[in-house]
């Protein structure tokens, strides 16, 4: 039977629609599958309590590729992105606002060390040039190791990339990508409140130790933001997280792309050793000419195919990726503005605007990793926070405001009790925490939303609650991601192709896996 359509897509997250777009505009026929009554996947805004909404899961954007931007014309689309005011970094009694402005900054690292704010200096410039290889690598296959001329081709690339810079920052590059982040910190800096801040930002993009190697390449994603340009910081979209995805809609809509929200795939059909369409859930039917999975890679290969559909030794490794990210996410709905313990005023101040990231020290937090991965709660968790009502009044009644909140580490499977048992305390003891540092939090909370670890895979189909879709450690990352019989898109099963987070470049909403798998795909049908 001639298949009706060129290329469906299962699953409306950013890099499913990114897909989309680039197939629609390359004149292919594609129709988008989302699961959910909303696309977005992740990166979506929604009303979490009457009156109040906010981006409920993915919650701020940097490395959203301007490439991405401009070809799938997002702006004109309505995608606007306002940046935040700086970073209030608070460990216990400690506290930074670091704004960009050098006499601000020198003086906030000045009361902690006379030579790390030039060791920071050193540090940033370092990770921008050194990241200069690895953006360059995002919108490109990574290299097959089966060593093929386009392959060999692809490696050239890299390898000149990497030739280009100077021998002493190849030496820190690769440092970066085999040490480790406590290596790292302990190298370049002297105060323990700077060492656990830089230590602190590996947590967010990563499940590991920070004696793991490999565990310092969430640097990276510190250094490759491309809000306003490739120096860029990070930022807030209009409207959250659902601007992007919106915007990204409405492009593929124009360029003919069919859009289905609530329609959830049981399986990918195959005959003869292809993938040729899916079944849905309802019963449907729907034949393609090929299959683009924005699914991790789990749920794509050990869910949706049977046994048979693909080689042994195949699903064997699959099985064994690593997943889980130990994150736990939290709106809140407040009725007026908190008050920060260590900024005190009337009024939203700058820090307000900012990132605000608690964290305990840096032994503490290596502690909760290894607690974590026993099934233990921490009591001092890692708060990763931002309030974007700060900045767009569209979330919340007038002098109201939303809060997100990324805590970390929380196991997928706790040792003591389940997590709908756990659910509510764990948030009560979340927010009595936060409330060491907003003083008027608790009388300020009018409704809020947990989404445990559990919750992030039932909801938006994170298989144990990866919002990465697979750790980014060493054997799992270019072209080990999520496999090298499938990282460059095309999988084994003939017909079937990744785009998501679990393909090479990973996590965050960049886009890149989108752009990618969209190419591949074009290249194979034409």
């Amino acid at each position: 039977m001639t298949a009706a359509l060129d290329v469906i897509v299962l699953g409306g997250g950013h890099n499913g629609l990114t897909a989309a777009g680039y197939l629609g505009k390359a004149g292919l026929k594609t129709l988008v599958l989302e699961r959910r009554d909303v696309l977005g996947g992740a990166a979506v805004t929604e009303e979490f309590h009457p009156g109040y909404r906010n981006s409920i899961a993915s919650y701020v954007v940097s490395l959203l590729r301007s490439e991405v931007i401009r070809d799938l014309q997002l702006e004109q689309h309505g995608y606007e992105l306002i940046p935040l005011a700086g970073d209030v970094e608070i460990c216990g009694e400690d506290h930074l606002f670091l704004n960009g402005e050098e006499a601000n900054d020198r003086a906030e690292i000045g009361r902690y060390s006379a030579v790390d704010y030039d060791a920071m200096l050193r540090f940033e410039a370092m990770l921008e040039e050194t990241g200069e290889v690895i953006r360059n690598q995002w919108l490109r296959e990574p290299p097959s190791l089966k060593a093929g001329f386009f392959d060999l081709l692809g490696m050239i690339r890299a390898g000149r990339d990497l030739k280009a810079l100077p021998e002493d920052l190849r030496y820190r590059l690769l440092q970066l990508m085999t040490g480790s982040a406590a290596d790292m910190v302990e190298r370049w800096f002297e105060s323990d409140m700077v060492r656990s801040m830089f230590a602190s930002h590996c947590v967010s993009g990563n499940n590991a130790s920070f004696h793991h190697p490999g565990s310092a390449i969430p640097f990276f994603h510190h250094a490759l933001g491309e809000f306003d340009g490739p120096d860029g910081g990070w930022g807030l979209p209009r409207g959250g997280m659902g601007g992007i995805t919106q915007a990204m809609a409405s492009f593929a809509r124009e360029q003919g792309v069919e859009l289905r929200t609530g329609a959830a795939v049981q399986r990918i059909l195959v005959e003869q050793g292809k993938a040729v369409g899916v079944r849905l859930e309802s019963g449907e039917e729907i034949r393609a000419r090929a299959v683009l999975s924005n699914a991790d890679p789990k749920r794509t290969f050990l869910n949706l195919l049977a046994p048979e559909d693909l080689p042994e030794d195949f699903r064997f490794d699959i099985s064994h990726l690593r997943m889980g990210h130990a994150s736990l996410r939290m709106n809140l709905a407040l009725s007026g503005l908190p008050e920060l313990r260590d900024y005190p005023g009337a009024g939203v101040l700058p820090q307000h605007q900012s990132s605000i990231v608690i964290f305990p020290s840096m032994a503490a937090m290596e502690q909760n990793y290894h607690e974590a991965k026993a099934g233990k709660l921490p009591s001092e968790p890692r708060l990763d926070l931002v309030i974007p009502s700060t900045l767009d009044d569209s979330l919340a009644p007038p002098g109201h405001h939303v809060m997100s909140l990324l805590c970390k580490y929380y196991p997928f499977t706790p040792k003591d009790g389940h997590w709908d048992e756990l659910r509510e305390p764990v948030a009560d003891q979340i927010i009595d925490y936060l409330s060491r540092f907003m003083p008027n939090l608790k009388e300020l909370v009018v409704g809020r939303q947990v989404l445990t670890p559990l919750d992030l895979e039932r909801v938006f189909g994170l298989t144990e609650g990866d919002i990465f879709h697979g750790r980014h450690d060493l054997d799992q990352i270019f072209s080990l991601r999520p496999h090298p019989r499938a990282a460059q898109y095309k999988t084994p099963l003939s017909g079937l192709y990744l785009c998501g987070s679990g393909s090479h470049p990973g996590g965050a909403v960049s886009g890149a896996p989108g752009y990618n798998g969209a190419r591949r795909v074009i290249r194979d049908l034409r």
